[in-house]
């Protein structure tokens, strides 16, 4: 079974925006042209399902999401995906624009099974914050997601990294969330936000972040730097585990913008 992860995919109709948004999206770094590429790039590949974990479109509004979803219906129908919702996806027009719906507390957490695999999506998103949070609720909630083991094992998303070397950037979870994933059956944790393909362990977990479809980050104590590498990561699923396969859409590094830290808010 072969899968595609992206994430960051910043989808918009118009990019007109802030400067930063000018500098960073442009007619030479346009998002849309890089989903079409890629989707026209793996039409012939054996892809069962995806993954985009996370800023579906870039502080947009139903029209952004109506594209993202025609762009994927135009080019590749035959190839489902599942998403979650990352800092630049707006709660309310979300869950209107993709059709899904909340738990109380108005998070997108969902539990889904594809040919005996469990597929589980948490909501690390906050309103006005640029890092992630997980609610008491989503825990409780992924505690009873994960108290039979599935048939095929489970894969978890969320957009927010949790685990990262520079610290107030990983997700904050409640006390006891770390146990939760190091007992279950969990494969693999999928994520996105920072823009850079990592490997990392979590609770005896290995996380997997994905290039960003929009552009790359370089990340210094002071600043982040951004350029214009962009890319996916495809995954094959072996007896063993997980086998993933980094690959660019734009490898070269010229920076296209910076923000200096700590940020506020959502640039």
């Amino acid at each position: 079974m072969k899968f595609l992860h992206l994430s960051d995919t910043h989808v918009r109709v118009d990019y007109k925006g802030n400067a930063l948004m000018n500098e960073l999206f442009n007619a030479e770094n346009n998002p849309v042209d890089r989903l079409k590429q890629l989707l026209e790039d793996i039409k012939e590949e054996e892809i069962d399902f995806a993954f985009v974990t996370g800023d579906l479109v870039h502080e947009g509004e139903k029209e952004d999401y109506e594209l993202f979803k025609q762009l994927w219906e135009d080019i590749v129908p035959e190839i489902p995906y599942y998403f979650c919702r990352g800092n630049h996806d707006r709660r309310q027009i979300f869950f209107e624009a993709m059709n899904v719906t909340g738990n109380e507390r108005q998070e997108y957490i969902s539990c889904q099974e594809f040919k005996g695999l469990r597929i589980i999506t948490l909501d690390s998103a906050q309103d006005d914050h640029h890092e992630g949070k997980i609610s008491e609720l989503q825990m409780e909630q992924l505690r009873d997601y994960l108290a039979e083991p599935s048939e095929k094992g489970t894969l978890l998303l969320q957009h927010h990294p949790l685990v990262w070397e520079e610290e107030g950037i990983s997700t904050e979870v409640p006390d006891g969330f770390k146990e939760i994933i190091r007992n279950s059956d969990i494969m693999g944790i999928f994520v996105g936000h920072i823009h850079q393909g990592t490997t990392a362990s979590y609770a005896g977990k290995t996380q997997y972040m994905a290039e960003a479809m929009s552009f790359g980050t370089e990340e210094y104590p002071d600043e982040s730097i951004f350029v214009d590498r962009t890319g996916y990561t495809i995954f094959s699923i072996i007896e063993d585990g997980l086998i993933g396969y980094q690959k660019y859409l734009t490898p070269k590094q010229t920076v296209i913008g910076s923000l200096k830290k700590p940020f506020e808010g959502n640039f």
